[in-house]
């Protein structure tokens, strides 16, 4: 669970405040329905399926469905189903009775959050173990989620239906029990030792040997249970990673014999007791890999590896994959060099699987911020040389520890990043909420639960829940989906346009096209692999259906695909004859030195009248080109929008009636960035509007004050736009994305000569000064980047996502942040003369942070709810 324990401080849990409304009550006779189900007996021997063909459902059991309100409120504060903080009430008795809407989907298995017996809250950093990754004890069921029966119905039940159950567990820590105060002495544990005084319902863990936790007693100390550390502080020290506390949850000593032995008896008991047939493993990363094979594969006869103790049950392929939150930079496989050391080392396999975190950023780079889709076909080819098993690998576009798809992106885009982990090789996993279109993180499907806005969400009708039926089918029907092995076969390093791979299993093949720009995109030259007259049939499209194609003369075939399109073909029976053109075209070789200024072409044409210059497969902004009498032509083409010095430009010759493409012509551009404008912004007023604010009381933010604004300069190229921040302190505390954390940036555009814009700062509960209103606006985070138009803009909704997304760079020794706006996201302005800017900084995490009358471990202090979240500002900047 990542972004609630990896995100290490002590107030990682805290969401966003948002507006809810009351729950109302379940009929009487919920409970009795699920207590009139079959009597559980001893699990079935249930075979293990081939995983590399499942279909996952991920379900946070407090937040799915509540099918039993006497166990909601245990009396100890710890419910409130108008607080995203406390429990709402699901619970596994809701789950049970809602296998039919989840199966109706067409996936084959369940991944539920962890039912073990939590921590309820912690006043320490003032939020509850609603999500279960707090445990207390790892071998009861938490009486807010139901009872053991109640598991065993739900395991019988999807068993029944020829579906298996993940259970979600935790081998890394406990809840927030203990905790150093004041100072730490590796050598005298002891010292500055606390016990957390406010840990309900328990004081510490009631499960032995978890229960010895208390360093000031010699032999609880002695008996090495937890690592008697403090919290991670730095995330590139691996011993701080395995060894220290993630976001204060006490660390358990892995290699100890005592507590692994304990571990296993813990999960062993769930597989007999229960019928459990794979386990998601939280926070991999911060155990040492080698516990993992003594964690399945141990031959204690008292305490079996989990394994062992599956395939006794006729689980013999039972699965495990684990969490490693680390997402790659573009170009970048350092996290999935980490990943891989789960899955194996110099003695053998560890792990089955790991979900794939690289791939999901990735994913959303591209379908939901427009980037260049050759950074989803260079993680595409990356993940298969570098993983052990990368059919195994679960993939996700969202999930509980992350925004929301739909937070960042639409649903065009959603449709096509769906589509993606359908027809790439890893087990798909949906969370809850996806298919019905959900924007906030965690809100409950059901009506009583936080953030549902009084209503059930289990519309088996909704337009996402039936375009999730056909993609899902597609990939269950299809073996080659999910048993081949991929080959990109295009795609655009400019920005957003044309993807595309073959997924080749055995004699099967398989093409998969996407589009992922606002205008139609020419895919040209895709090696298909397959003879000449191949037929390949047309089997989905997120609208409409693909026509059938045959493969050229050359085993190719070329692609125009319409605006944000998504499709596939697979190999039929039978050949006809190839195509064939009598038309050539040519481009002359271009130099190799990057170009400074416009791009001029030449080459030859043959049996063509007109044909099109298409840059990076943009038909819409194509150059038509009339050759001469001799064939010769020349034409001269803009490079103002081509603003990244490291992408790559591809230009073919087209003409579309001839089905005629020449062979591409590759170049880079270098343009320079002029300073606009520059200011200082005072030291020390970060402190809020009225100078009342105050950081958050927890020890990351003492001293420090990121969210100082210092200096801005604005530069421009052509159109597009960049601001360089620079902040009195800049850190990484918390092992962000982006590579730095405790702030987020508001920026807001207001370009000459537009109408239209808006006032508001959205989630932020306050307006721009000097009447000036924003076209575009640019949030930007450790966590995340996304830019919005101002289109539906409002105080509680961001406004239209703005595609290409800003680029986001960080210079920790600089103190520095950049954004970078193409040209194309801000509708290609003719001048910036006149534009203005304003810049605000807050925090930003699953929402805008909190702001509370004092400040609290996770909360800004020094004003109310509905405050103004802005810490510092800039003045309005008008560029001359």
């Amino acid at each position: 669970m990542q972004a609630v324990a990896a995100r290490a401080r002590r107030a990682s849990f805290l969401l966003a405040a948002a507006a809810l409304l009351g729950a109302p009550g379940w009929p009487a006779s919920a409970r009795a329905a699920c207590a009139l189900a079959a009597a559980p007996v001893p699990p079935a021997a249930v075979p293990s399926p081939d995983w590399r063909a499942q279909v996952i459902y991920e379900a946070m059991i407090d937040r799915f469905d509540d099918g039993d309100r006497s166990n909601d409120d245990q009396h100890r504060g710890e419910y409130d189903p108008a607080d995203p903080r406390k429990f709402s009430g699901g619970d596994l008795c809701g789950l049970a009775r809602r296998l039919g809407y989840i199966q109706g989907l067409g996936v084959t298995a369940l991944w539920i959050t962890p039912p073990v017996a939590n921590q309820w809250w912690d006043g320490s950093i003032d939020y509850g173990g609603y999500h279960g990754y707090w445990a207390e004890n790892f071998k009861q069921v938490d009486p807010h989620f139901g009872t053991l029966d109640d598991y065993r119905r739900l395991a019988d039940g999807l068993h029944a239906r020829g579906m298996y159950l993940v259970q979600d567990i935790v081998v890394n820590h406990v809840g927030n029990f203990f905790g150093y105060r004041g100072g730490w002495d590796a050598r005298d544990p002891a010292r500055h030792f606390a016990m957390n005084p406010d840990s309900r319902p328990h004081p510490r863990p009631t499960q032995w040997p978890f229960s010895l936790d208390d360093a000031r007693v010699p032999a609880e100390r002695r008996a090495a249970i937890y690592h008697w550390t403090p919290d991670i502080t730095d995330f590139r020290d691996p011993r701080q990673q395995h060894d220290y506390q993630l976001a204060g949850l006490d660390d358990l000593d892995t290699e100890n014999p005592l507590v692994r032995r304990a571990l296993r008896d813990s999960y062993d008991y769930w597989i007999r007791a229960v019928g459990v047939d794979a386990f998601r493993i939280d926070t991999a990363f911060y155990v040492p890999p080698a516990f993992f094979r003594d964690f399945l594969d141990s031959d204690d006869a008292a305490a079996p590896g989990v394994r062992r103790v599956a395939a006794a049950s006729g689980r013999r392929g039972f699965f495990a994959f684990g969490e490693g939150f680390g997402i790659d930079r573009a170009y970048d496989d350092a996290q999935e060099r980490r990943i891989d050391a789960y899955l194996r080392d110099a003695h053998g396999d560890l792990l089955p699987g790991m979900l794939n975190f690289p791939l999901y950023g990735s994913t959303l780079a591209v379908f939901a911020q427009g980037r260049p889709t050759a950074e989803l076909g260079w993680r595409i080819a990356s993940m298969m040389r570098r993983y052990a098993r990368p059919h195994l690998m679960p993939s996700f576009v969202d999930n509980h520890d992350v925004d929301r798809f739909l937070a960042v992106g639409d649903a065009r885009g959603l449709e096509q990043a769906l589509l993606a982990i359908m027809t790439l090789p890893g087990i798909p996993v949906i969370w809850q909420g996806t298919e019905q279109g959900f924007r906030e993180q965690r809100a409950a499907m059901f009506a009583g639960g936080w953030g549902a806005g009084g209503r059930d969400h289990f519309d088996a009708e909704a337009p996402l829940y039936r375009y999730l039926q056909r993609a899902i089918a597609l990939r269950r029907s299809h073996a080659v989906l999910w048993r081949g092995d991929p080959t990109v076969l295009y795609a655009s390093a400019a920005g957003p346009g044309g993807l595309a791979w073959r997924m080749d299993d055995g004699a099967a093949r398989a093409l998969v096209a996407f589009n992922t720009a606002d205008a139609p995109a020419l895919l040209d030259h895709l090696d298909t692999g397959l003879p000449p007259g191949t037929r390949l049939a047309g089997a989905f499209a997120i609208d409409g259906a693909p026509q059938d194609l045959v493969v050229g003369a050359d085993g190719r075939v070329d692609l125009v695909l319409p605006a944000r399109s998504g499709r596939v073909w697979l190999r039929a029976r039978g050949v006809a004859a190839a195509p064939a053109s009598a038309s050539a075209l040519s481009i002359d070789p271009l130099p190799a030195a990057p170009l400074r200024g416009d791009l001029v072409l030449r080459g030859r044409a043959r049996g063509v009248a007109h044909f099109v210059l298409v840059v990076d497969g943009d038909l819409a902004h194509a150059t038509p080109v009339t050759p001469g009498a001799d064939g010769r032509w020349q034409a001269t083409l803009s490079t103002a929008d081509m603003i990244d010095p490291a992408a790559e430009h591809r230009v073919v010759a087209w003409a579309e009636d001839a089905r005629a493409a020449s062979a591409p012509q590759r170049f880079r551009v270098e343009r320079r960035w002029t300073t606009l404008a520059e200011i200082d912004d005072p030291a020390g007023d970060d402190r809020g509007p009225r100078g009342r604010y105050a950081y958050p009381d927890e020890a990351s933010w003492r001293g420090l004050h990121p969210a100082d604004l210092r200096h801005v300069a604005v530069r421009g190229s052509g159109g597009a736009l960049q601001v360089e921040v620079r902040l009195r302190d800049l850190i990484d505390a918390w092992n962000a994305p982006n590579g730095f954390d405790h702030v987020a940036l508001t920026l807001c555009v207001e370009l000459p000569r537009r109408a239209g814009g808006a006032a508001v700062l959205p989630l932020q509960h306050a307006t721009l000064p000097g009447g000036m209103r924003w076209h575009y606006r640019v949030r930007a985070s450790g966590w995340g980047v996304a830019g919005f138009g101002s289109d539906g803009a409002s105080p509680t909704d961001e406004g239209a996502p703005l595609r290409p997304a800003p680029q986001l760079r960080a210079d920790l020794g600089a103190r520095t942040l950049t954004l970078t706006i193409p040209a194309a996201a801000l509708g290609h302005p003719a001048t910036l003369s006149g534009a203005r800017f304003y810049l605000a900084a807050w925090d930003y995490d699953g929402g805008f942070r909190p702001l509370t009358p004092a400040p609290g471990a996770g909360t800004f202090g020094g004003g109310g709810a509905d405050d103004p979240r802005v810490m510092d500002d800039t003045a309005v900047i008008t560029l001359p």
